[in-house]
């Protein structure tokens, strides 16, 4: 008899430890939006003929690739300050290109709010 009240009592102890779980609620948590996390830009594509794609927002950084005019990048993020590199200010831009990250500096690159508006941009500028 005694085991069997053990056993019960712990039974009551873990379900009401569970209730309390599921019935609790978690504090609402919101980040403010940062310029280092989100950028309201999505998609860019080579100003010039060519731009290389490099390891870290540096100039001196090691280019991973480069991107030809006509070429289609999704925008992740940008750097929080800006660079003046040959006199032009500019942020860093990470961006991804057939499975490949890496950073491009903006006043290299167009910029445009969604894919179809790259793509009209690159057909125009292509032919």
């Amino acid at each position: 008899m005694r085991k069997i009240l053990l056993i019960f009592s712990v039974f009551l102890a873990l379900s009401g430890c569970s209730k309390a779980k599921r019935t609790s609620e978690f504090p609402d948590i919101r980040l403010p939006l940062s310029s280092d996390l989100v950028t309201s830009l999505s998609y860019g594509s080579p100003k010039g003929d060519f731009i290389r794609v490099r390891e870290n927002p540096d100039r001196d950084s090691k280019a991973i690739t480069m991107l030809w005019h006509g070429n289609i990048f999704e925008i992740f993020t940008k750097t929080g300050d800006s660079e003046v590199i040959d006199g032009i200010e500019d942020f860093w831009y990470m961006i991804k290109y057939e499975g490949i990250e890496g950073w491009v500096f903006g006043a290299e690159i167009e910029l445009f709010e969604d894919l179809q508006k790259a793509e009209k941009w690159v057909k125009l500028t292509h032919e």
